[in-house]
């Protein structure tokens, strides 16, 4: 099987002695990394969803090259490469021969959700391993990256506007072949470090780094922790432009 690329995500870390104000302002951006994560997971999940040809329909029933898709204002630019179980290049898909595809796909366009909108340019490098023969499930693997946009969020903090930059590590995200049956990823972690800038503020322009965590463990409902502390649960089944954020808890 064709490897991955290596990627060695970064670690952050930071010590914090803060007053209120600074507290507050620090879980507002902590709510907004999780709005930018909660909306990128749908779309990786989407992207998994069509990376492998469904054989006697509309997807890709030919061999690997460059596909376009306009999904209301999202612009989708995807190349796509089939392999077989010894790493070798194939021409077209086979569902018995096929053992891996490798998947690059640029997003970009304007977005909007009940607590999120903004315009965004998104890149991600996966790997989908497994496929050879009668398989039951499938892993995923991979990279991604997202440019710097400004991105708007209003929710119990009230309404503010953020640039945000980030790049994300897909680790071991196992899917299920029979989706009718199990269409939520059985394991597996999504990692975005999501770099927060506030421009034009008191102290000029002040960026902080976030790392926040998706965890998929079978049921509809993803656990998304920031910098370590869990806050949110991603409901994976939301309709498109709804907020997929459920706080812990409630």
């Amino acid at each position: 099987e064709a490897p991955w690329p290596a990627h060695n995500s970064p670690v952050v870390s930071y010590h914090e002695t803060t007053p209120v104000l600074f507290r507050a302002s620090l879980e507002a951006q902590a709510a907004a990394v999780a709005a930018v994560a909660a909306d990128a997971v749908l779309e990786d999940l989407n992207v998994m969803s069509d990376a492998v040809p469904r054989m006697g329909g509309p997807a890709m029933m030919g061999g690997p090259g460059m596909m376009d898709g306009l999904s209301e204002h999202l612009v989708r630019e995807r190349v796509v490469t089939f392999f077989d179980g010894n790493g070798l290049e194939q021409e077209v898909f086979g569902p018995i021969s096929t053992a891996t595809i490798h998947t690059v796909v640029t997003i970009e366009g304007e977005i909007s959700r009940d607590n999120f909108s903004g315009s965004i340019e998104r890149y991600r490098d996966m790997w989908v391993t497994g496929l050879e023969g009668e398989e039951a499930t499938r892993s995923w693997n991979g990279e991604g990256s997202g440019k710097r946009h400004r991105v708007r969020v209003d929710d119990e903090f009230g309404e503010r506007s953020y640039d945000v930059e980030s790049t994300s590590l897909i680790e071991d995200v196992i899917r299920s072949v029979d989706r009718e049956v199990q269409p939520w990823p059985l394991s597996g972690t999504i990692t975005r470090n999501i770099e927060v800038t506030i421009t034009n503020g008191p102290d000029g322009d002040v960026s902080r780094m976030r790392t926040v965590v998706i965890t998929f463990s079978g049921t509809q409902f993803a656990t998304l922790t920031v910098d370590g502390e869990p806050s949110h649960e991603v409901d994976l089944e939301t309709r498109e432009g709804r907020n997929p954020l459920r706080r812990r808890g409630r």
